[in-house]
């Protein structure tokens, strides 16, 4: 009798438990939201209902492998539950945001969702989705150039080059498909190459199949049009007739073998855009004329730079038009960019920061395309410079949809003063981070494709962590799945390059603290959890004082954990515009390196919500 009372009693206390967490998940307070399911759920291990809200409060700190593993117990516990189809709608966001982990992620989502949710007409749509995004992903690996002969974007690029000349910056081919009455939507690839939108599967076969050639131009006249400075190379004006010739080839043969018919196709396209790239690098068409042929028009009224040296006066320009929405000249967004470029590549992957005796350092975490609230840290805290010297922990973009304006202002600090403002790689400054996440869509419209691979190639650049007076180290992510890593590991890294999916730089952009000791899964599924002990024996093997991380949103904007030893600092104050939570920075006074924590709140901003370029799947989830 008394065991059925105490059950009772715990089923009970469990109800009123959930209720409060309901409340903290209404007012955005997700981790006190987990924290309290998690109660409910010690008290009552078979109340689906605790394990699938606590899933969904997972989901919105971007937890998703501990947010996976509470939908899947929660299925089962009750296979009949009504919220099933919310296990695989965290599947595919995971599917969608792990770090190049989405073949691996996706191969089981069709099953999971034809056997969870067998009639679920909006299930079956996402899963659509999710198949045509990651069938465009392996399309672009598929045709993607080899990272040991890709060419660099930024090499053939000179900003002092820009004037008059050759009007074309870069050639496109396309397709346009139809199958069946309906068409796909197609895009293009810088130089040459192409993105496949649409329902591609391995069964369905082509009806109808024409070709485009298209020639993008960013200034002048188009081609069959008289250039004012330059003639159209010879390859490019009868670039079109070939293409042509092909498209009339391919409606004579018919439909009888269409899956010949595209073999054959794609095999004349190779060998053509081969040849227009080996005939166009000797004609102009790509020299760094070619691309860089962007006058700053007499009606341009924003920031400007006078010769190569980026000044304050500029800067303060560039801020304030940034502040009113106004662009910046496309030709001073390169100078700053590829100035920043050749300085990050000249530092080593752990930076060592010297704060003399008396002086200040100031440490950001991810800021995240919240533009308004930068300008708000700076009011707080003064502008950078060699007196007040800062560290941006990494995540500058994505999320907030004004990641251009970020990235931009700290280059331009960056280029002005090179001691006064130090940047660090997140997991975010990522390719495929920012194709999801906003920051290339984003780029694309206010800038050009040109500067998306661009910024990717500058991203590489980026150093990994940074330690300051050789006692606190700063990283965005955390530490790592093995002991016994020293500093000269990490200075070793080849960071040049798109973030791994395991190994020392990975963890340094991925990992997460716990509260418990050792080591455990990551809960968003890509690095891992380290516990207090990590930490310390992470300490002594380097003679250091503290860790500081950002990576993670905190509702007072930072979090002290590991007895003291770790620091999370996040910088984005009412993340995504709805998490209500504060942002913070850290100020550290050289000799003793003391942290001074400063917390503050969000600032107004133009009504352009999160995620406003993010990529149409991800927006459905959000």
């Amino acid at each position: 009798m008394p065991n059925m009372e105490t059950e009772n009693s715990n089923v009970s206390r469990a109800e009123e438990i959930k209720v409060l967490a309901n409340e903290a998940f209404k007012a955005h307070k997700y981790g006190q939201a987990i924290d309290l399911y998690s109660q409910a759920i010690e008290l009552n291990g078979d109340n689906a209902v605790y394990w699938a809200n606590r899933a969904f409060a997972h989901s919105k700190l971007e937890e998703y492998g501990s947010a996976i593993q509470d939908a899947s117990k929660a299925i089962e516990i009750d296979p009949k539950y009504s919220k099933a189809k919310h296990i695989w709608i965290l599947q595919a966001r995971r599917c969608l945001s792990c770090h190049g982990q989405n073949q691996r992620c996706s191969k089981g989502l069709p099953t999971s969702v034809k056997k969870l949710c067998p009639n679920d007409p909006d299930a079956s749509k996402k899963l659509k989705e999710c198949e045509k995004a990651v069938m465009k992903l392996k399309f672009e690996e598929a045709i993607a150039v080899p990272e040991s002969q890709r060419r660099s974007v930024a090499e053939s690029i000179d900003f002092h080059s820009i004037g008059p000349g050759n009007p074309y910056n870069v050639v496109y081919l396309a397709f346009f498909c139809k199958r069946r009455g309906s068409s796909f939507a197609l895009n293009q690839m810088p130089y040459f190459g192409v993105w496949i939108y649409g329902n591609v599967d391995e069964q369905l076969s082509y009806s109808e199949l024409a070709i485009l050639y298209v020639v993008e131009e960013r200034s002048g006249p188009k081609v069959g049009t008289s250039p004012s400075s330059s003639s159209v190379p010879t390859q490019v004006a009868l670039a079109p007739v070939a293409v042509a010739v092909v498209a009339a080839a391919v409606m004579l043969v018919g439909t009888a073998k269409p899956g010949v018919v595209v073999s054959v196709l794609m095999v004349i396209l190779v060998v053509l855009g081969a040849y227009l790239w080996g005939s166009c690098r000797g004609s102009g068409v790509f020299t760094k004329r070619g691309i860089m042929d962007l006058d700053v028009e007499p009606q341009y009224s924003g920031a400007r730079i006078e010769g190569d040296i980026v000044t304050l006066d500029f800067v303060k320009k560039m801020m304030d038009d940034f502040k009113n929405q106004k662009c910046l000249h496309k030709r001073y967004a390169f100078q700053i960019v590829l100035q920043t470029r050749e300085m990050l590549q000249a530092l080593p992957s752990l930076v060592d920061i010297n704060v003399p005796e008396g002086k200040h350092f100031t440490v950001c975490g991810d800021v995240h395309g919240q533009f308004y609230d930068l300008l708000n840290i700076f009011e707080l805290n003064g502008l950078p410079s060699e007196g007040n010297p800062y560290l941006f922990n990494g995540d500058f973009v994505d999320r907030g949809s004004f990641s251009l304006e970020i990235i931009l202002t700290l280059f331009a600090f960056k280029c002005m003063c090179p001691s006064g403002i130090y940047l660090s790689r997140g997991n975010h400054e990522s390719k495929s981070m920012n194709k999801i996440y906003g920051f290339e869509g984003e780029v694309r419209s206010k800038l050009s494709e040109t500067f998306v691979e661009l910024f990717a190639e500058v991203f590489c650049c980026l150093p990994l962590a940074h330690v300051i007076n050789g006692k606190v180290f700063v990283v965005h992510g955390g530490l790592f799945s093995v002991d016994g890593v020293k500093l000269s590991d990490i200075r070793a890294i080849n960071r040049f390059c798109e973030p791994p999916e395991e190994g020392l730089m990975c963890e340094l952009l991925w990992s997460d603290p716990q509260p418990f000791p050792g080591r455990g899964p990551s809960k968003r599924g890509v690095g891992l959890s380290f516990g207090k002990d990590v930490t310390q024996r992470f300490l002594q093997d380097n003679n250091l004082d503290l860790v500081v991380r950002s990576h993670e949103v905190k509702d007072e904007g930072y979090e002290i954990e590991h007895d003291g030893k770790l620091i999370t600092v996040f910088s984005a104050p009412n993340y995504c515009d709805q998490m209500g939570n504060k942002g913070a920075f850290i100020r550290f006074e050289a000799p003793d390196l003391k942290p001074n924590i400063v917390t503050f709140s969000a600032v107004p901003h133009p009504d352009v919500k999160p995620m406003a370029y993010a990529n149409n799947f991800m927006r459905m989830f959000s």
